[in-house]
């Protein structure tokens, strides 16, 4: 595994990549939009204009629940996003990751609509300097990408203005939209917009299942620093030792790497409620944990003896291993998510093992589950996929038996290939005895 400094020099690396536009896979974007007749998507959730330009609203961390101030707009046959935003923001946050590209922008002073399309003129007092000293390195990035925005006078009193007008330039007035947020929908119907309107939840999963070579990198990045934690949690582990403990251990790990904890669930444990759960001498317990670089998630699980096991868990723990190692050996483009436990319920049968251990398949990327979704009745349903190449999986590999002396996981996370599954992460050993 690589050393904590190394991670985050390789993390830095990855933000400065990040400046230059967003990771999203434009390429599989126009194949999406394509395929289920989308003309444009909108999106205004924080982690979807991110994916679009590489920017995330920070004002999403401090006022989750409202809607959305920053707006990104994908148009088919184009490769570029635009993006609406205020004023305000795009000179104090946006505008310090550069142009990306020489990013078109909307901005607008008020997040509000009247229903008109009344433009501004910008105010000389905003963040204007005396002169009496040269503007710092920060402020003269925002003065200049700022102005340049302005240039184009493409600045309104009001976000439903700048939204309208940027969908109209755009040629996506008519024609179908796909949208993240029910403002959209409330723009376009207060001007009566023509074209029709669709959910891009499920839209934006089909895009985002297929990753571009930036998401590849940042999902090895995470990854990689992920397994790291966990492996160094697992290092520290000793009987005795209090679940709510190893739990903030890993946060401590993951942030030493340059990632974000999500979640570690321990020995099938995902609360941190209970304050009397111990490692006990003779235990099998799973450590499953995901956290993410940049929003892209790394997870990965394993199984830990502490001493001797029982006979049936370390049977348990084989076959999980066994299935696992069939599977990705088999991974390749053109399988279906059915295959992967197919091939897993085929060791099972050849071991003669009668072993409670399943195998499941879920993307994994900007979210831990992120894949397109059978819709059930208003409710989403396992869908089962083609794999495809570029496509990063993990298969969970998880005994449900109880009354064995333990728990009993294992998980990777791998890159389809044409010629097969790559590990994006050091492997090392799925049971680890200590």
């Amino acid at each position: 595994m690589a050393d904590a400094e190394t991670l985050l020099r390789q993390g830095d690396a990855l933000l400065d990549r990040l400046a230059q536009g967003g990771p999203m896979n434009f390429v599989r974007a126009q194949e999406v939009m394509e395929r289920f007749g989308i003309d444009g998507i909108v999106v205004g959730d924080p982690l979807n204009v991110f994916h679009m330009t590489g920017y995330y609203p920070q004002i999403g961390l401090t006022r989750p629940g409202h809607p959305p101030t920053t707006l990104a707009i994908l148009k088919r046959g184009e490769m570029q996003p635009v993006v609406v935003t205020s004023h305000f923001i795009y000179y104090y946050t946006f505008a310090d990751g550069g142009s990306r590209g020489d990013i078109r922008a909307y901005l607008y002073e008020a997040a509000d609509d009247a229903g008109d399309d009344q433009r501004a003129t910008a105010d000389p007092a905003f963040f204007a300097s005396p002169g009496e000293t040269a503007l710092t390195n920060v402020e003269h990035q925002r003065r200049s990408e700022t102005d340049r925005i302005l240039s184009g006078d493409t600045l309104f009193q009001r976000s439903g203005s700048a939204l309208a007008e940027a969908l109209r330039d755009m040629g996506l007035w008519s024609g179908t939209l796909a949208y993240d947020h029910d403002v959209v929908r409330v723009v376009s119907e207060r001007r009566d917009r023509p074209g029709a309107l669709v959910p891009a939840d499920n839209i934006l999963r089909w895009i985002r299942i297929v990753k571009s070579p930036l998401e590849i990198a940042l999902m090895t990045q995470g990854a990689t620093a992920n397994a790291s934690a966990v492996e160094a949690v697992v290092a520290s582990v000793k009987a005795g030792a209090s679940y709510r403990d190893i739990r903030r251990l890993y946060e401590i790990e993951t942030a030493r790497r340059g990632n974000r904890p999500v979640f570690m669930t321990i020995d099938r444990v995902s609360s941190p409620l209970p304050s009397d759960y111990t490692v006990r001498e003779g235990q099998s317990l799973f450590f499953d944990g995901v956290s993410h670089f940049s929003n892209y998630h790394g997870d990965y699980a394993r199984t830990v003896f502490v001493g001797e096991p029982t006979a049936v868990v370390r049977r348990e723990a084989d076959v999980a291993v066994r299935g696992w190692e069939a599977i990705r050996e088999a991974l390749r483009p053109g399988m279906r998510f059915a295959d992967v436990g197919r091939i897993g319920r085929e060791v099972l049968e050849k071991t003669g093992a009668a072993s409670s251990v399943t195998f499941g398949p879920h993307s994994c990327g900007l979210m831990h589950t992120d894949e397109p979704a059978a819709e059930m009745g208003g409710f989403y349903g396992k869908e089962d996929l083609l794999i495809e190449e570029n496509m990063i999986l993990s298969v969970d590999c998880p005994s449900l038996a109880t009354g064995i002396g333990g728990s009993v996981h294992i998980e990777d996370l791998v890159l389809i290939t044409p010629n097969g599954a790559v590990p994006i992460h050091p492997v090392g050993a799925h049971v680890i005895t200590i």
